[in-house]
Formats: structure tokens, C-alpha cells, sequence
């Protein structure tokens, strides 16, 4: 059966963001290129519990993790690192070998890539060298010094020379050039190719839809409150309660936390007692439709990160944006660019506390509508994509392939 091949790899094992962005990828994809199947492999422990459109599917691998500086170690397998890196790759292998893909796209932070990447990428080229291999890229990914310092160090640059086609970037070249900040080679910055921001689906939940009339009754203003995959999450989501059990401000609008799925259960259960006790406030531990809270929502809090962001785009919310002081800093950079496009408030991370969220989130959401810019006085796209589609087309040869109609 000839159909349009696409192998789309992720690495994910500490949070949710490479994996979720590379499904929202797959099911536009699939949704929009006629006789197309897309394999996906992932560490994410998560996986099973997304859905899946037609002509996706799922592989899923032994999960190791990553620490910042390369510093590596193993996942939930009682064995070491080197045996779990050689399933991984014989798993990777035998996919490639076997679903023989038109394009391999790989999604996943570089640093700590050498344990891993180089002899796969290599594999590809051998084995099937009119693979299109594309690596793809948020919008930042970090401090520049400490980004030109590390992909020095892992030989990142070299590796785009020689193995990839392309590198995409899921962002903008006006907001943030990466090839410049970067210091990317000239060889590798004509690879780069800037597709936009990647706007969300608008997916339907009907627990959200219950939440949201329950919220709608009360004719209060609401909070989101959102970070990601939670796995850096705590510290935000403890001083915004204890804002609330502090000042009293429970009473003056509703919020809705979703500590995301990566944060450690006992932390959860700690913040879902305490949230469980304070009025016009609910707690989720995880939703696939983050995105729908965000629609109804009157102001969101967020961590920065890059999914959580194109929520905030697309639905063109106000958003006070967290980010953690966390090596190499790319959700503490994306949200200083943001703030200088005056779209978000930044609480910058060494200012976190119960008063200063408090403050913020007050303000914010009762200081008027200059607070946030119109996104078309900024020029942020969000057609990333579509941006995808046209790409694979174009590079796959596909111009008389039938598309499918977007719905």
C-alpha cells in the first residue's frame, strides 16, 4: 500500500511539552494530508492516555531523563543506563527499518543528545538516505551563552550540518532569531525554517463544559492557573494558595489549577487538600483540554512554557507568566521577549511569593485593558501549522497529491 510515511520521534521523560507538541503536530498532519501514516515514538509515561486520530500511532520507549549539563539517569527499569540506551535505540532501529519512513522528525531538547542521537541519525542516513530528517525546535530554547556553550560541547551544530535536511523552528524569526542568537554556522542557519507559532485544536471536553457553567453561575471572574507538565510546578501553585488563604481573595474570583501530570503525588495531595478547602476553587491533577479552560478563563497564570503560551495566543488572554529559574532559562527568556511585546506580565522568578502573585493576578485582572497588546500590532504568528503541511508537501514532492479540506 503507497502512502506518505512520517516517523516522528520525542524525548520527554521530565515533562510533557516535546511529546504533546509532536501529537498536535501528527493529528495535523493526518488530518490534512490524504493517505498518510505517522508513527510516533515516545518516553512520555503519559501516552496511553491521549488520544490518538486516525492514522496515528504510538511507540513507546524505556524512559530515561535528562538533567541540565548532560548529567543523565535512568528511568523506571532497575537496570543501568547503557542497557536502557540500547533498547531504546534497538526499539528506534527496528521502527525505522521497518515502517521505512519518507520523513523522520525528531523533537527533543539536544543537550545530553550524545548518548543517544548521533548513532541513530547516522542509521537513517545509511539506511535510508532519501529520508527527509528534519529536527525540530521551540520557539527558545535557552540563555544564548549557555545555548552556543552547550551545543558546542554535545557537537550539536555539527550534527545539523551533516545529518539534517532541515531544522524547523516553531516560532518567528522577527520575535527571536535563533540562527543569530545562537551563532548558528551559515550551513546550518539556511537548514532553518521558521514556521510560526503552532495554534492549539480546539478540542470539547464535557467535564470542562460542567466546570465552566458551574463557573458561569457564579458570575465571578475566573483564574487559570496552569504549569505544564508540573514537574517544576509546586513552588507557583503553593504561593498562589497561599495568596488565597491569605488575603481572602477566594472571594473575588474563581480558579481553576491543573498541576499537570509530572508533578510528585505527594505534592499534589497536598495542594488538592488545601485547595479543597478554599471557596471558588478547583483543582485538577491533569486535562487534555487545558485549552478549553484557557478559552473561558479572564486571566491566565502560567509557568511559560511553550505550549502553555500558544494557548494564551490563540485565545488572545491576558497572562502573568511565572517562569522558574531553571538552566538553561528558556521559559524565564520567553517570557522576557513576551513582556517586551507586551503581551504577558513577567513575575520575575527570584520576586515569586504569595504577595507579589497576589498583587499580579489582582491588577491584572481588574487593571484595565492596556495591560496586553493587540497580537496583530506584534505580528505573532500562529500558523505553524499549516506552515508544517505546506513544508512536507513541498519537500515530499506531493504538489499532486490530493490535501485533504480543513475543516
Amino acid at each position: 500500500m503507497s502512502s506518505l510515511r512520517i516517523l516522528m520521534y520525542c524525548h520527554d521523560r521530565a515533562g510533557l511539552s516535546h511529546t504533546m507538541r509532536t501529537m498536535m503536530v501528527a493529528s495535523h498532519l493526518a488530518e490534512n494530508l490524504a493517505d498518510c501514516s505517522i508513527l510516533v515514538l515516545t518516553d512520555l509515561s503519559i501516552i496511553g492516555r491521549l488520544k490518538f486520530p486516525g492514522n496515528v500511532d504510538y511507540v513507546h520507549l524505556p524512559g530515561i531523563a535528562n538533567k541540565y549539563n548532560s548529567y543523565q539517569y535512568r528511568g523506571n527499569l532497575n537496570i543501568e543506563l547503557d542497557e536502557t540506551l540500547t533498547i531504546r535505540r534497538k526499539i528506534t532501529k527496528s521502527a525505522i527499518k521497518t515502517f521505512h519512513p519518507d520523513f523522520f522528525i525528531v523533537e527533543r531538547d539536544p543537550i545530553g543528545m550524545q548518548e543517544e542521537m548521533p548513532r541513530l541519525l547516522a542509521f537513517v542516513r545509511e539506511h535510508l538516505p532519501k529520508t527527509k530528517l528534519i529536527w525540530g525546535l521551540s520557539d527558545v530554547i535557552g540563555d544564548p551563552d549557555m545555548i552556543r556553550r552547550d551545543w558546542n560541547r554535545e557537537d550539536f551544530y555539527r550534527a545539523l550540518e551533516q545529518y539534517c535536511d532541515e531544522v524547523w523552528i516553531y516560532g518567528s524569526q522577527e520575535i527571536f532569531d535563533q540562527s543569530h542568537n545562537y551563532q548558528m554556522p551559515a550551513t546550518v542557519a539556511k537548514k532553518c525554517y521558521y514556521t510560526g507559532y503552532l495554534r492549539p485544536p480546539r478540542a470539547t471536553s464535557s467535564r470542562v463544559h460542567k466546570d465552566i457553567i458551574g463557573m458561569r453561575q457564579n458570575k465571578k471572574p475566573s483564574v487559570l492557573l496552569t504549569t505544564g507538565s508540573g514537574a517544576q510546578g509546586f513552588e507557583l501553585i503553593d504561593n498562589y494558595l497561599r495568596s488565597l488563604e491569605r488575603n481572602g481573595n477566594a472571594a473575588h474570583f474563581q480558579s481553576v489549577i491543573v498541576t499537570g501530570p509530572m508533578m510528585p503525588s505527594r505534592e499534589k495531595a497536598l495542594l488538592k487538600d488545601r485547595a479543597d478547602k478554599l471557596p471558588g476553587v478547583i483543582l485538577h491533577r491533569f486535562s487534555k483540554n487545558v485549552g478549553q479552560y484557557v478559552k473561558h478563563a479572564h486571566l491566565v497564570v502560567s509557568n511559560g512554557g511553550y505550549n502553555g503560551l500558544c494557548e494564551i495566543l490563540s485565545y488572545r488572554k491576558r497572562a502573568v507568566i511565572a517562569p522558574p529559574l531553571a538552566p538553561p532559562n528558556e521559559h524565564l527568556l520567553r517570557a522576557e521577549i513576551f513582556q517586551q511585546l507586551g503581551i504577558v506580565r513577567r513575575l520575575p522568578p527570584r520576586e515569586l511569593s504569595a504577595e507579589r502573585l497576589n498583587e499580579m493576578v489582582h491588577s491584572s485582572l481588574f487593571g484595565g485593558p492596556e495591560l496586553t497588546a493587540p497580537l496583530d500590532d506584534v505580528r505573532v504568528p500562529l500558523n505553524g501549522l499549516d506552515k508544517i503541511v505546506e513544508r512536507i508537501t513541498v519537500l515530499g514532492g506531493l504538489k499532486s497529491r490530493a490535501l485533504r479540506q480543513a475543516v
